[in-house]
């Protein structure tokens, strides 16, 4: 059986550890605050990267088109100026062989 003087001092001492407690719990709860807000601000970042990764797609795709048609057209005037030459040569070869026979 425990003495008077030893249930005295267990007494102290869950009274000082209940004291340390008591102190550490407003940080607990700040910390579970800080942690909920970053959690938070985590999730609104990466919402705001997904859509701006999704508008960045969104224009390089607009872009891509875009050159894609100039370089067609492009393409077309070159090919029409080729055309336009061949026939300018194939008319004069004729008309040389004209002149020749």
């Amino acid at each position: 059986m425990r003495t008077e003087r030893q249930m005295e001092q267990r007494i102290e001492n869950v009274e000082r550890r209940m004291d340390r407690i008591e102190q550490i719990l407003p940080t607990l709860a700040t910390l579970n605050h800080v942690s909920s807000e970053i959690a938070a601000s985590e999730a609104r970042t990466r919402a705001h990267v997904s859509s701006q990764i999704a508008a960045s797609e969104a224009r390089m795709r607009d872009a891509i088109t875009a050159s894609e048609q100039r370089t067609r057209t492009h393409f077309d005037v070159v090919a029409e100026d080729v055309r336009h030459q061949i026939r300018l040569v194939a008319e004069a070869v004729a008309e040389l062989s004209e002149r020749v026979r």
